[in-house]
């Protein structure tokens, strides 16, 4: 009994459980849980099996159903499927109890009977007045909503002492641990996840009335899931960035690998056990391995986390790494990432999206409603890694203080953290760029904005929400049954070509990498050298014109080297070109296409023609240019 109900403790024993074979009493309570409206990720999660298992299922559940029936030894027990308004309301009931627990907000059994209630009467008012059902939300029903949906999160549990003795518990346990460890600073790490409302503009602002007023039109709404952290001596980590969306088109011709955050996609744009699981292997684990072998120290981690629904329970997933939770209700209170640095992020973005704003309307002659609705998900991005690289080392320090009892003897010479102070000055400094873009915001508003939170979803969104996963659902299913097929199939020629349906182009995006022009990079270092000798001729301090000069100078080093190779490379091309043409019948290399511009005059005579002495001569202005920068840099 203790082998079948212990958990997994590390990849290869979670994927042989997912080999296991499956009965028909199995795929049976799998196709009545989907029909009661549990989506199927989470039907993934609660049976331990793989996502293209569960649809290939549902997909097969007809054939599944007659073998039920004629299947020996077996009770045939037809039931007839729930529908009408009462389930419909469960499904939309499911998705708000869900969108609560992630927002932290409270869930009780009242809340849901008067949640219920108040989604059956709009879905009785959207059937009209020949509907006749009623629904009174009463405590038999809940107890049969429970067992169809597995949800058990209403039920009370035993007292708990106060959150301020709990927390007080866990610093004691806290700083036992890190003693007895003997972990350094650079060892413990915290993450915290937060939402970024990433294109909303303060209410009272026109461009807000202008997209609230466009039908369907509601990018201001639009939010990514960030995991945000780092350890107590200040290093941060990439940022973990969750979208709705897989692939955009902003994304065309980018690598995503290549982008300043971790990118993941599901349909809600939050967290899940899946995705935090992602998270830990294949982005923590890597980054700090690579961070403890750049500062020659132990890889031997302590990760603090909050205790939530889509945390999933990492202990002993890996070596070398000890996961602490923090007790429930205490985040307030211990969590480092929520003690200013989170907010402090989030005004540092604001303030990146209005330098922008104001960038682009100066430059590009375009107008704020214009740049506004060009923004997209990768200028998003681009301003998220501003924003993070913007929080200085005293706030991720500071906000280690109030968990850590042993925070002066792990963080020396610490000068203090004062988060509310430091976020007035990025107010202020909002607040500048404001009045630039002739916007009528003021304090308040900016603090409102930086502190959004999305609140209660009402019941047209729910209703919304769940057309839009149905809508999705079925693609996401033939997209994963697709992905098996071209696993398993030994003859993958005898599958059927299908053309992709218009509404999948959007998303499939064909990556393709960008490249290097040897004539193009002399012009950006033309540009910036003409851009040096104005600030040149203008500072009247040459200390600190000879400063920018060498910074400048490093970081251009990595796009000189490039040049130079290409550079190189195309010359030894062109050359290899010319004596492929006076000595055709050599098949030691590839012959390029003859180029009109290179040649040999006389196949006898070995000196190049006039037309080749112009190859050291290609694009002479710029080659110029791109010398005399170098010689100003050195």
């Amino acid at each position: 009994m203790s082998s079948k109900r212990k958990s997994p403790s590390s990849a290869e024993e979670r994927s042989k459980k997912q080999r296991k074979a499956i009965d028909l009493d199995l795929k049976m309570k799998i196709i009545k849980a989907y029909d009661a409206g549990k989506k199927v990720n989470i039907i993934a999660q609660e049976e331990g099996l793989a996502h293209s298992t569960i649809s290939s299922i549902l997909k097969d559940k007809e054939r599944i159903r007659e073998a039920m029936k004629g299947s020996p030894g077996m009770k045939v027990v037809i039931t007839r499927q729930r529908k009408g308004l009462i389930h419909e309301m469960e499904k939309l009931l499911i998705l708000w109890i869900e969108d609560q627990m992630q927002k932290r907000m409270p869930v009780s059994l009242l809340l849901i009977q008067a949640k219920a209630r108040s989604i059956f009467e709009t879905l009785k008012g959207r059937a009209g007045e020949g509907c006749t059902e009623t629904f009174t939300a009463s405590r038999g029903w809940f107890m049969r909503f429970q067992r169809r949906f597995n949800y058990h999160s209403t039920r009370k549990s035993r007292k708990a002492a106060s959150t301020d003795e709990a927390a007080k518990r866990f610093l004691d346990e806290f700083d036992d641990i890190v003693a007895k460890g003997n972990y350094l600073p650079e060892q413990i790490f915290s993450v915290d996840e937060t939402w970024l409302f990433w294109k909303k503009m303060p209410e009272r602002t026109y461009i807000h009335k202008e997209a609230k007023a466009m039908p369907g039109y509601k990018a201001f709404k639009d939010r990514v899931t960030l995991l945000l952290g780092g350890n107590v001596s200040g290093f941060k980590l990439k940022p973990f960035l969750i979208h709705k969306l897989e692939n955009h088109r902003a994304f065309k011709n980018i690598c995503k690998h290549t982008l300043p955050v971790y990118y993941r996609s599901n349909q809600k744009a939050w967290m899940t056990q899946v995705l935090f699981e992602d998270w830990c292997m294949n982005c923590f684990i890597p980054q700090v391995k690579e961070y403890c072998s750049q500062n020659r120290i132990p890889f031997n981690i302590l990760l603090l986390l909050d205790n939530k629904p889509g945390h999933l329970h990492l202990d002993n997933l890996y070596p070398g790494v000890k996961v602490v939770y923090l007790p429930k209700n205490t985040s307030p209170l211990l969590q480092p990432m929520d003690q200013g640095a989170i907010t402090i992020f989030k005004a540092y973005y604001l303030r990146a999206m209005f330098a922008k704003a104001i960038a682009a309307t100066e430059d590009k002659k375009v107008t704020l409603s214009e740049f506004w609705k060009g923004y997209n998900i990768l200028h998003c991005i681009k301003n998220i890694a501003a924003a993070w690289q913007d929080v200085t080392v005293k706030c991720m320090q500071g906000i280690w203080k109030k968990c850590l009892k042993c925070f002066a003897v792990l963080v020396n010479n610490f000068q203090g953290f004062d988060h509310n102070k430091d976020l007035d000055e990025i107010n202020k400094e909002i607040l500048t760029l404001v009045e630039s873009l002739d916007l009528e915001i003021d304090a308040e508003d900016v603090k409102n904005l930086i502190a959004y939170t999305e609140g209660e979803l009402s019941n047209e969104d729910l209703i919304e929400l769940k057309d839009e996963l149905e809508a999705q659902g079925d693609e996401e299913e033939e997209e994963e049954e697709e992905e098996e097929k071209e696993e398993e199939e030994e003859e993958p020629e005898e599958e059927p070509e299908e053309e992709p349906e218009e509404e999948e182009e959007e998303n499939i995006v064909e990556v393709q990498p960008k490249k290097f022009n040897v004539k193009t990079l002399a012009g950006v270092f033309s540009d910036i050298n003409k851009s040096l000798s104005k600030l040149e001729s203008m500072d009247p301090n040459v200390e600190r014109f000879g400063k920018v000069h060498r910074e400048m100078h490093e970081i251009l080093k990595c796009y000189h080297e490039i040049y130079e190779e290409k550079k190189k490379k195309n010359m030894q091309t062109k050359l290899t070109g010319v004596f492929k043409k006076d000595n055709p019948s050599s098949t030691l290399l590839p012959s390029p296409s003859p180029s009109p511009s290179i040649g040999i005059e006389d196949p006898g005579n070995p000196q190049p023609s006039a037309n080749c002495a112009t190859i050291s001569n290609v694009s002479k202005n710029t080659e110029k240019d791109y010398s005399n920068l170098l010689k100003d840099l050195h």
